[in-house]
């Protein structure tokens, strides 16, 4: 059980689970994307109508927004992750197009963008409070490691003063 509790603890669950919580954030950006799409780069062949192109582009944008979001945790900056946050709540309000529905729907697709970005912001922040836990620790490690080697160093140069043969040992 102990395990368990690790690993759902762990830096690794953690990033496995702010990974989810931005994808799902990918189909709402794309689409938000595809309805302000300027340049349209359908085509058609023969009598259908191809929008793969848009899609992609759509997809491309957003999985990168969403990478940034990574970028940001993962080189310590809370700053803009956090503004993320608030711009994904936005942008999933304008996903469900809250202006648009029945009051009861409103309250639903609001408390739906706030878990989301809530999501982003609180693991945001988990992420990087157990990254830089790491990195301190291993600096620390690095640290005692170092003093423990020239410690080292220093009883090898006492036993070799006291070890040579002027002094008559």
């Amino acid at each position: 059980m102990k395990k368990a509790i690790d690993f759902l603890r762990s830096e690794i669950f953690i990033f496995l689970t702010l990974l989810l919580v931005i994808t799902s954030q990918i189909i709402h950006t794309m689409y938000l994307f595809e309805t302000v799409r300027v340049f349209d780069l359908s085509f058609e062949i023969a009598s259908y109508h191809i929008t793969i192109a848009n899609w992609v582009h759509a997809f491309i944008f957003a999985l990168a927004i969403e990478a940034a979001i990574l970028m940001f945790i993962l080189n310590n900056k809370p700053t803009p992750s956090k503004v993320y946050a608030v711009a994904s709540f936005a942008t999933n309000l304008l996903y469900y197009k809250v202006w648009d529905v029945a009051l009861p729907t409103i309250f639903t697709s609001v408390l739906i963008s706030s878990m989301l970005a809530g999501s982003i912001w609180f693991f945001s922040d988990l992420l990087a409070e157990k990254i830089s836990g790491v990195v301190d620790t291993s600096s620390k490690e690095e640290d005692e490691l170092k003093k423990i080697l020239a410690a080292n160093d220093e009883v090898k140069k006492i036993n070799f003063k006291t070890t040579m043969p002027i002094n008559g040992r």
